[in-house]
């Protein structure tokens, strides 16, 4: 399974959605993330509470990281352009994040709207 930043975010916030995070996360099992969502995570504890190293840190230790290669590149773009054709804020760290899941054969662990549609989530 890959953990997105929306699920990270509840996760480290501590809210009820996080538990269901923290349940996968505290199973023994393979977990991965992208990139992309590192730096989300990162960014956001920057300006909240400074604790982005922490973070990095544990997630890096948890996950997996899939790195971002030109398969995953050509395939985010496919996903986004199609996306963007219904959902008009449909961002590309999104499409990267779901490229990434697909390239793994995984799904993705959100809580985040823009992933609703997509067969490959499950919705927190």
């Amino acid at each position: 399974m890959l953990i997105d930043s929306f699920a990270w975010i509840e996760y480290f916030m501590g809210t009820e959605m996080g538990e269901e995070v923290r349940d996968v996360v505290e199973r023994d099992k393979q977990l991965y993330t992208s990139p992309i969502v590192i730096a989300e995570i990162y960014s956001k504890s920057l300006r909240t509470d400074g604790r982005a190293e922490e973070r990095r840190n544990f997630i890096a230790k948890r996950c997996d990281i899939i790195p971002i290669d030109e398969k995953i590149a050509v395939e985010a773009a496919k996903i986004h352009a199609e996306a963007k054709k219904t959902m008009e804020d449909f961002g590309l760290a999104d499409a990267f994040v779901l490229a990434s899941a697909r390239y793994k054969n995984v799904k993705v662990l959100t809580g985040d709207p823009h992933f609703k549609e997509f067969s490959e989530s499950i919705m927190l």
